[in-house]
């Protein structure tokens, strides 16, 4: 896992496996994409980017000896009862099962798991449901 530079395009710093967005590949390339070409995102103004690329030249959150901090803190506890927001809760897990297993291996299991068993395209966070088909995977997770 780099200790600095880039992630992989489909990465966020904060633990999100941003190959789940529903903008993803549809003018965004992904937290970890330094494209400026592509569509207007907010994580150009994202805070926690900002800090970790950034300010102090990290690859993710996880790396900093401030770890977790107001910032992760509040992305990890907001919209506790919005089901569409829930895939946020999962950031400090998503961190730990990085140092635990490497990056490589983090990202086959979020591409298998957010990857639709019925058509083989990729479930969405905000609406956990496959927009090809219409597949709803369990929510219990």
């Amino acid at each position: 896992m780099p200790q600095t530079g880039r992630l992989p395009d489909s990465m966020a710093p904060c633990g999100v496996y941003c190959g789940a967005c529903p903008s993803f590949g549809k003018g965004c390339r992904g937290c970890g994409s330094e494209n400026r070409k592509q569509r207007r995102t907010s994580k150009w103004n994202c805070k926690i980017r900002r800090c970790c690329f950034e300010e102090k030249g990290l690859a993710l959150c996880s790396q900093c000896t401030e770890f977790p901090c107001k910032l992760t803190d509040k992305l990890q506890g907001s919209y506790p009862d919005n089901e569409r927001f829930r895939y946020r809760h999962e950031i400090y897990r998503n961190l730990l099962e990085i140092q635990r297993q490497g990056l490589d291996a983090w990202l086959l299991r979020e591409e298998e798991k957010w990857r639709c068993p019925m058509c083989g395209k990729t479930i969405v966070f905000y609406h956990y449901r496959c927009p090809a088909c219409g597949y709803e995977p369990d929510r219990k997770e």
